[in-house]
């Protein structure tokens, strides 16, 4: 008879669907141990499970609106830092780095906050629509939203992304709905039809 050693015979039991637990040994005992482990991995891989500091709305806000206050006060985009926004809100630079990267990170979302609301048209003549769209230009212009906007256009050369977003998410939406003002003004022949609707919205 051939002899086989031990490790040779394990490898066997396994092979031939014998049971992996030794008879030494309480299989309910492994069970449980490879139980606990799974339900360990699940939870720890778990999105959910993920401990981390909520994302302050507060500080986001002071922030955004810090950097508007900053520009209408002088500032360029160029020369404004975390240092001086830090010095203006009084939270450390390691709390703005953690949100932001970088200039750029914070100015887009500066944009974003700066969605402004466009009336809605309504079935009153042209002239009133386009007073009303009109208002609505004059009173960003006059608050720091509008200098940030003059900021943008001016360093649209140092901050080309930004410069983009801004076209995109501010002016082609304003542009859009003094496009329909012109286009019912023509309709209703308070605006002669051969007026260029692209040329006049710029």
């Amino acid at each position: 008879m051939r002899c086989v050693d031990d490790q040779t015979a394990r490898l066997m039991e396994i092979h031939n669907g014998a049971s992996l637990f030794r008879k030494s040994e309480s299989p309910s005992r492994h069970l449980t141990e490879h139980l606990c482990i799974v339900k360990y991995v699940t939870i720890a891989d778990s999105p959910t499970s993920k401990i981390g500091r909520p994302r302050s709305t507060r500080m986001h806000t002071v922030i955004c609106d810090a950097v508007l206050d900053l520009v209408n006060g002088g500032a360029t985009l160029s020369s404004l830092s975390f240092v001086s926004i830090s010095r203006d809100t009084g939270i450390s630079r390691n709390s703005i780095y953690r949100r932001w990267k970088s200039k750029e990170q914070l100015y887009s979302d500066v944009v974003k906050s700066m969605n402004r609301q466009l009336p809605d048209l309504t079935e009153q003549s042209t002239r009133e629509n386009l007073f009303v769209l009109m208002k609505t230009f004059d009173d960003v212009v006059e608050r720091s939203e509008g200098r940030m906007e003059q900021a943008i256009v001016a360093e649209a050369q140092n901050f080309p992304d930004l410069h983009e977003q801004y076209l995109i998410e501010i002016v082609a939406p304003f542009n859009h709905v003094l496009k329909l003002a012109i286009r019912r003004g023509k309709e209703t022949r308070e605006i002669r039809a051969d007026v260029d609707e692209n040329l006049l919205a710029e």
